[in-house]
């Protein structure tokens, strides 16, 4: 499974924005447990590390004006190559999605670094690393909105919210704020309209790509962030992750530990507020209370029941 695409028009917003807007110290949730200590693997007979990827999914993977590979994944990528002290051996190589698998297969490459959602299916054909991004759910609501609780759940009752049909998300509004009333789209640029044209008072989707539509001319300036960021592994998925062949399990160690480095040092953060200028989780205009655990199959009563 791959997570989301932007649509043409908003990658292009996405790239304009990541060439113009300076890198701003966002605060990305911790995805490792800092005192899960991994034990560094021996690389020294790796012979090459090539990951693969596309150029179709800004801001995580995508061509500079060269041409070249670039976007969040790829600078990771080149991350874990310099934690690991192997950058002579490692190498970048875009091509089609449609394509990285039979590469893989094929050793036209070691690992795949594109956008990968994991799942069971992908962790019974793969070895899988440890999710190194995950995406949260947004509401957002035109400028002039006040909300008059800092509870989601009471915010979103009563209220029109735009969200796409037959999404994780319309699914996720349904379970989790049962009293709002869902109003299906067939896109994002639908719930964008909706809210803008006052057919509905919130949008509830992507929050990567509904911060990158804030910031867009289509928006101009019209809405904010409500509340803060909701996760969930149901309904969302267990984040991004990077796949290599099941015999490179020992090398999937390395990039794992690598990983944890990553977020240690504070290179993640970097990279994170170079290719995520407009927090897609920064605080909305009323934060919720915390999330506690979600339950197993996330039919929860109200929103800060759940994870």
């Amino acid at each position: 499974m791959r997570f989301f695409a932007l649509p043409g028009a908003l990658a292009a917003v996405v790239l304009a924005m990541l060439a113009a807007f300076p890198a701003e110290a966002g605060d990305p949730p911790r995805l490792s447990d800092p005192n899960n200590r991994v034990a560094r693997t021996d690389l020294t007979g790796l012979l090459r590390l090539r990951f693969l990827t596309t150029l179709d999914f800004p801001p995580f993977n995508f061509a500079d004006p060269q041409r070249r590979p670039t976007g969040f994944n790829v600078e990771i990528a080149r991350a874990i190559c310099a934690e690991l002290q192997i950058e002579a051996k490692c190498e970048i190589q875009a091509m089609p999605w449609e394509e990285l698998d039979g590469a893989l297969d094929g050793l036209r490459g070691e690992a795949i670094i594109a956008g990968h959602g994991i799942t069971t299916d992908l962790r019974a054909a793969r070895a899988v690393s440890r999710p190194y991004f995950k995406f949260p759910a947004r509401f957002v609501a035109r400028s002039e909105f006040k909300p008059t609780s800092t509870d989601m759940y009471t915010i979103a009752r009563d209220r029109k919210v735009a969200v796409v049909a037959g999404s994780a998300h319309a699914a996720m509004l349904k379970a989790w704020f049962r009293e709002a009333e869902a109003v299906e789209v067939d896109d994002e640029a639908a719930a964008h309209k909706a809210l803008l044209d006052g057919q509905a008072d919130l949008v509830f989707g992507d929050g990567v790509a509904l911060s990158f539509w804030l910031a867009s001319p289509d928006a101009s300036g019209c809405c904010s962030f409500v509340s803060g960021p909701f996760l969930s592994d149901h309904f969302l998925g267990d984040g991004m992750a990077i796949v290599m062949r099941k015999d490179s399990l020992r090398v999937m160690e390395a990039l794992d530990a690598a990983l944890n480095a990553l977020e240690e040092k504070g290179v993640y953060r970097e990279i994170y507020s170079r290719y995520l200028p407009l927090d897609p989780f920064a605080d909305g205009i009323a934060m919720p209370p915390r999330p506690a655990s979600e339950t197993g199959e996330g039919q929860a009563e109200r929103p800060e029941q759940s994870g």
